[in-house]
This record gives structure tokens, C-alpha cells and sequence, in this order.
């Protein structure tokens, strides 16, 4: 008896630890395992591709986590990426300056994460009708704007965000450094952060014990829309253009990173390390492909399974977890 529960004990802390840790174990078998494969991944001009690749997915894919770790979904990221970008490309074309066209393609992402979060908190929408219903205005609206044609000659200067590097790391992977810091720092020592974590594990619990749940996730759709404006700024100013589509293809990236994270160290929490983890994993198992020249429809397949992979880790971890 007493050796059949040592047995189940060991056998439970396995299944724990392999929960807990098992993507971080698949992000370095990955790794390894591509650059024994393959001698390009290896080098450093890869790496800093790699950097590069992290930053934008990851950019985005924090914003995601915003409402993720309240139980909200907010699938309109790409589509303020690419609204704020046609604001900040239009008007750094209109020659107002990098500061006003900045703080303006800010502003415009913090306004339309109020809009989400109004109708979601307040006007009690569901988050994911809601916010498939803002997408698809504000990607016609950005559409009407340019007339489905790209802006291009930006100044020079402004490519420093997007294309610039400090000691050759690329600034783009700076901010997305900054951006990770400051927001682990909100959501793990502020009040606010830990009401926002206490909602995503019980609202009714959460509203009970007199947190203002309304306030909160008005407050992380806000904060989704502020992190999908820089991403849309960086983007812009990484490729040097702005249309009406570019933030869009970031979105099920974000969501399989988003889903990664959740089944990393903290079980069945979306966590803002977590989802770097997450980013990590899709960002080193596309440029693999892509250094093997894997056709793209291909890729296109094996996101799609990491995707339904990252969704079974979690469900399969939280349901072990409450076992």
C-alpha cells in the first residue's frame, strides 16, 4: 500500500514538473534540434533575425495577455496596429513631426481599447463578438482611409525604431524588452495587477470581495489597445509603410503564444512570461522551417498546429492541476 502511493506521488510531481516546464523543455529541444539540423540558425546573423522576428509577435501577443488574464479575448490587436500606423504614417507624411504622430498613433490605440472596453465591460457584450465586430469597422474605416493603397515615403529617421540597432541589437527588441518589464511589473506588484490576475480566476468571487471587476477589464482592454499601438508604430516603421491590413497577420500568432504561455510554469494563468515563452517557440519553429525552405502553405499548417497544441496543453494542465 504504502508503495503503491510513493509511486503515485512520484508519479503525480512528474506529471507537475513536466506540466509546469515541459514547453521551456520543447523550446531547448527545438533549439538544439535545429541547430545540429541546420548550421544558418546557428549563426549570428540569425540570431539577431530571430530578435527581430520576437519582438513584433511579441509586442502583440502582450497585448493579447492583457485581456486573456481576465478571461476576455480582444481579436481586433492587428486591425489598431494597422489603424494606428495609417495615422502615424499620415501624418509624419503631412510633415508634423515624429513626437505628434507617435503620441497621436497612442492616443488612437488607447481610444479604441476604451471603445472595446466600454462595450464589453459596461455595455456587457460578449469580448469576442464585440471585438470581431470593431476589427472588422476599424480595418473598413483604415481601408477608407488609404483607398486600399499603402503610404509610403516616411522620413528617414523614423525607421530608427523599426530598423535601428544599439550595439547590434535591434532597438525594436529593446522596446519589446521595456514594454514585458513594465507591464510583469504591473501585473505582479501593483494592487491593480493583482485584481486583474484575481479576476481572470474568479470574477463573481472577485466582484464579491468588492473589486471593481467593470473598472478592471475597461483598465486591460485599454492597456491591450496602448500595446497593439506600438506594435503598429514599430511595425510601420520596420517595413517603412503603412496599409490597412499589415497588424492582422499577427493575430492567431499572438493567440498560439498566448495559449503556449498559459501551459508554462504558472498552469492554466495566462502570464506575461509565460506568453515570451510562448512567442519563442512559434518565432524558433518558423524561421527553422523557413531555413529547411518549407513551402509556406506548410507553415501556415504547423501554426495552425501549435496553435490547437498550445490550447490542449492548457485545457489538459488546468484539468490535471484541479485534479
Amino acid at each position: 500500500m504504502t508503495k503503491n502511493t510513493g509511486t503515485s506521488h512520484l508519479r503525480m510531481r512528474l506529471f507537475s514538473y513536466l506540466g509546469k516546464y515541459g514547453t521551456i523543455i520543447a523550446l531547448g529541444v527545438m533549439i538544439l534540434f535545429f541547430s545540429i539540423l541546420l548550421p544558418p540558425f546557428r549563426s549570428p546573423e540569425n540570431l539577431i533575425n530571430v530578435l527581430g522576428q520576437m519582438s513584433l509577435l511579441s509586442i502583440f501577443s502582450a497585448a493579447m495577455t492583457c485581456c486573456l488574464k481576465m478571461g476576455d479575448f480582444d481579436l481586433s490587436i492587428g486591425a489598431i496596429a494597422s489603424i494606428t500606423g495609417i495615422v502615424v504614417a499620415n501624418l509624419l507624411v503631412a510633415e508634423y513631426g515624429m513626437l505628434v504622430a507617435i503620441g497621436s498613433g497612442l492616443l488612437t490605440g488607447i481610444v479604441c481599447g476604451l471603445v472595446n472596453g466600454l462595450l464589453v465591460a459596461y455595455v456587457e457584450l460578449s469580448a469576442f463578438v464585440c471585438t470581431l465586430a470593431t476589427m472588422s469597422v476599424m480595418l473598413g474605416g483604415a481601408m477608407a482611409i488609404t483607398k486600399g493603397l499603402s503610404i509610403w515615403n516616411l522620413p528617414a529617421s523614423f525607421g530608427f525604431l523599426g530598423r535601428g540597432d544599439l550595439f547590434g541589437i535591434p532597438n525594436r527588441f529593446t522596446i519589446m524588452i521595456v514594454l514585458f518589464v513594465l507591464l510583469a511589473l504591473v501585473h505582479s506588484y501593483t494592487p491593480t495587477g493583482r485584481r486583474m490576475e484575481a479576476i481572470g480566476g474568479n470574477a463573481e468571487a472577485s466582484r464579491m470581495s468588492g473589486i471593481n471587476v467593470r473598472f478592471h477589464r475597461l483598465l486591460g482592454f485599454i492597456l491591450s489597445g496602448f500595446c497593439s499601438a506600438i506594435g503598429g508604430i514599430v511595425l510601420t516603421s520596420a517595413v517603412m509603410s503603412a496599409n490597412a491590413s499589415q497588424g492582422t497577420p499577427y493575430l492567431m500568432d499572438a493567440f498560439g503564444a498566448c495559449f503556449i504561455g498559459a501551459a508554462t510554469v504558472r498552469i492554466g494563468q495566462f502570464h506575461i512570461w509565460g506568453t515570451l515563452v510562448g512567442v519563442m517557440i512559434v518565432v524558433v519553429a518558423i524561421n527553422g522551417l523557413i531555413i529547411m525552405m518549407v513551402p509556406g502553405y506548410y507553415t501556415n499548417m504547423i501554426q495552425g498546429v501549435i496553435l490547437l497544441l498550445a490550447i490542449l496543453m492548457s485545457s489538459t494542465g488546468t484539468r490535471l492541476l484541479r485534479k
